[in-house]
């Protein structure tokens, strides 16, 4: 398919299946939707594809992130709060039967019969930490589907920081509290953590994911597609960072996150 011919949703399908997503997956999908081209039907019609592709028994979930600046106001509502991570991720909150975490910056929408399960309790773990809808994703095997973006917007790879136990350093001091509307209409606090940091280094993990074949490609458009399963991800950045601790953190001099964790490592005889 030419890089000008549009887009039609039963294409879109044979793409998804050809890159290797099947019936029952669950995959996370981080997308830059313009690297497409012209859709006929838009973002609806790339969801649509997506939830064909998985089938009834699948589960997708789509990153729904606000971030930390400026925090939502009045407060953090999920049914509400539009996203910042690109038109698919906002269309596909918005789905009937579609279900959102509470976690007030870095929230995650899913659609599938697993939904409650993957979003349920986001307030009790990290962002990106261990027992966190991301981590659960990739527990039960699911993927990670790459569109039009490089692995710096694979927050799977967070996740492997955590269990890798790279210590992690905030932009802000104090940590920010965000207000957050809860499905009762309470409204509590919500105190952030450091989880999501900086992920401007995460090219860096490219290569040990290549080095074993665990990355599936296809041209799209004006971009590509990346398929990967959220459990390599972690296995391989996890061993990258065993051997070095740094690996995955970038070395700008104002990044607060990464500077503030190299000097954590050195104090702990990691570096």
């Amino acid at each position: 398919m030419s890089a000008q011919e549009a887009w039609t949703k039963n294409r879109l399908v044979a793409a998804f299946r050809e890159i290797g997503l099947v019936s029952g997956d669950g995959v996370i999908v981080h997308s830059a939707c313009s690297s497409l081209g012209a859709v006929e039907g838009g973002a609806d019609a790339v969801i649509d594809a997506l939830l064909e592709a998985v089938g009834p028994k699948g589960n997708l979930m789509l990153p729904t992130f606000n971030y930390t600046r400026p925090l939502p106001e009045p407060y953090y509502d999920p049914a509400e709060t539009p996203g910042r991570t690109g038109i698919l991720s906002e269309i596909g909150r918005q789905r009937p039967g579609a279900l959102r975490s509470l976690h007030p910056t870095h929230s995650v929408a899913v659609i599938g019969p697993e939904a409650e399960r993957l979003t349920r309790d986001h307030l009790a773990c990290r962002a990106f930490g261990m027992g966190s809808p991301i981590d659960r994703m990739a527990a039960m095997d699911g993927k990670v589907l790459l569109i039009g973006v490089g692995q710096i917007a694979n927050s799977t790879i967070h996740i492997a920081e955590e269990y890798a136990g790279i210590p992690k350093v905030s932009w802000y001091d104090p940590l920010p509290k965000a207000k957050v509307r809860l499905p009762d209409g309470r409204v509590i606090e919500h105190t952030l953590d450091s989880s999501c940091s900086c992920s401007a280094a995460f090219g860096g993990a490219e290569g040990a994911l290549r080095r074993y074949g665990e990355i599936r490609d296809l041209r799209a458009g004006n971009g590509s597609l990346q398929l990967m399963r959220g459990s390599d991800v972690i296995r391989r950045v996890r061993s990258l960072l065993t051997e070095k601790a740094d690996s995955l953190l970038c070395t700008a001099p104002g990044c607060k996150p990464c500077s503030g964790a190299r000097a954590l490592l050195r104090q702990r005889g990691r570096l």
